[in-house]
């Protein structure tokens, strides 16, 4: 069922309050009253509605003033003056002090519903634009190269030269080394490209990729029913990023070399090119020299798209960014400051990270919804086999002899183990293990883990 829309009426005129009560209670609205600026900003705190009607005469303080007050408490809120003193004076007042529009004593109830209705397309309008604006801006914080080495440094040098020119760009380096985010840096440093697509070329299903990236024209095959525009002139004047390229089949990359080389592209069922402007980034995790050697991917494409070649290093060659990069990611998961103790952070410098800063991240994010307090435990890091030996106290490597270990950190490990298995929920691991919640809570906290 739809739910009502809040309307605060702030009137002295009990005969008007009662009537527009009654009234928009039967359109389908929920009603608030008062009589005056004082209720009226003391209800308008508690209620927060989208819409105000109000007086621009009150008993004890002007609307305008009333309206200043209400648009500091929130500024997306809609205000519609409803007066009888009606003049020039007093409506370009009440726009200037914020009002969404202005209805003089007396009027049509259709009115006053237009005017109600264009205010909450308004509202709505502004909160996709708002929802919009925060994605972008999520968008540009999770889209950051974070680091201070010489390794990031030297790749910020490379965008910086990539974004000087419209050669394409082909970056390479293993899965979730940030290829996506240095495309993007790329772009966002280019003043002359306006959009960025990117599409995954190893998502999109053999029978449909051509149509995908060149459009199709209707009735061109079963199933064509309209035009359509391929991702290459939907991109025009922006910038296109191809990523994962290596996975396209064979039989299409001489037609994706044609249209970087021509600058044209031809719809499915079509016989007229059509220019297209757009400055193509590509990126892979696959050795395309070695797919050259097995004749699964063109060398001809490949020099094409390396113009400008650029090769992300994976993580265990920069760990020194390590603390900064988790940092990051605690601010960006976290509304408090926390922190990982530096001892832990040598450690994880020391793990091999195969799956790079994509695996660091989802191992902090999951991290923070474990944390209990300020600081990431030991026991909150359990996702990964390979970190758990590197990340248990009281083990110590030997070069000399095989270690032998003690009973008790025979029990650490296996509580740390079942913990793991259990994805960290501690009423499970206890249940598993056939101790009570309180034994278990107590053995990780003598352990160091909480």
């Amino acid at each position: 069922m739809k739910k009502a829309i809040n309307i605060l009426i702030i009137d002295d005129d009990e005969f008007v309050t009662a009537s527009l009560t009654d009234y928009l209670i039967n359109k389908g609205f929920s009603v608030k009253t008062a009589n005056n600026g004082k209720n009226g900003l003391k209800m308008f705190e508690r209620k927060h509605p989208p819409l105000v009607l109000l007086d621009q005469n009150l008993p004890d303080m002007e609307g305008v003033e009333v309206c200043r007050k209400i648009l500091d408490m929130d500024p997306n809120v809609k205000i519609i003056f409803i007066t009888a003193y009606a003049t020039i004076e007093y409506a370009v007042r009440g726009m200037q002090a914020g009002a969404f529009n202005y209805l003089s004593k007396p009027f049509e109830l259709e009115e006053l519903l237009i005017a109600i209705d264009m205010a909450m397309k308004n509202v709505h309008m502004e909160g996709r634009l708002r929802v919009q604006d925060y994605k972008r801006e999520k968008e540009k914080q999770e889209k950051k190269l974070v680091g201070s080495s010489e390794v990031l440094n030297r790749i910020r040098e490379q965008i910086v030269l990539a974004a000087s020119t419209d050669a394409t760009v082909l970056i390479t380096g293993e899965t979730g080394v940030g290829k996506n985010v240095v495309a993007k840096a790329i772009h966002d440093l280019q003043d002359n490209r306006s959009s960025f697509l990117s599409i995954n070329c190893s998502a999109i299903p053999e029978n449909l990729i051509e149509a995908e990236y060149f459009g199709y024209e209707k009735g061109s095959f079963t199933g064509a029913t309209t035009r359509r525009e391929g991702i290459f002139e939907l991109s025009e004047g922006g910038t296109l990023l191809l990523d994962e390229i290596g996975e396209i089949p064979l039989h299409l990359q001489s037609k994706l070399l044609t249209v970087l080389e021509e600058k044209n592209v031809r719809r499915i069922g079509s016989s007229r090119n059509i220019p297209v402007d757009v400055r193509v980034i590509a990126t892979t995790n696959l050795e395309l020299e070695e797919a050259i050697k097995n004749k699964t991917f063109r060398q001809d494409l490949y020099y094409r798209l390396g113009v400008f070649n650029m090769h992300i290093p994976p993580l265990r060659q920069h760990p020194e960014d390590i603390s900064e990069i988790i940092d990051y990611f605690l601010k960006q998961f976290l509304n408090y400051p926390a922190k990982v103790p530096d001892s832990h952070i040598r450690k994880l410098m020391k793990y091999q990270w195969p799956g790079n800063v994509r695996e660091l991240k989802n191992i902090i994010e999951r991290a923070c919804l474990l944390l209990q307090g300020n600081e990431i435990k030991p026991a909150d890091l359990l996702f990964q086999k390979e970190i758990i030996p590197q990340m248990t106290p009281g083990k110590q490597n030997s070069d000399d002899i095989q270690e032998i270990m003690t009973l008790d950190q025979v029990k650490e490990q296996h509580i740390i183990s079942a913990l793991k298995i259990c994805s960290g929920n501690k009423s499970r691991t206890a249940k598993a293990l056939g101790i009570s919640l309180s034994t278990l809570k107590r053995k990780l906290k003598d352990m160091g883990y909480q």
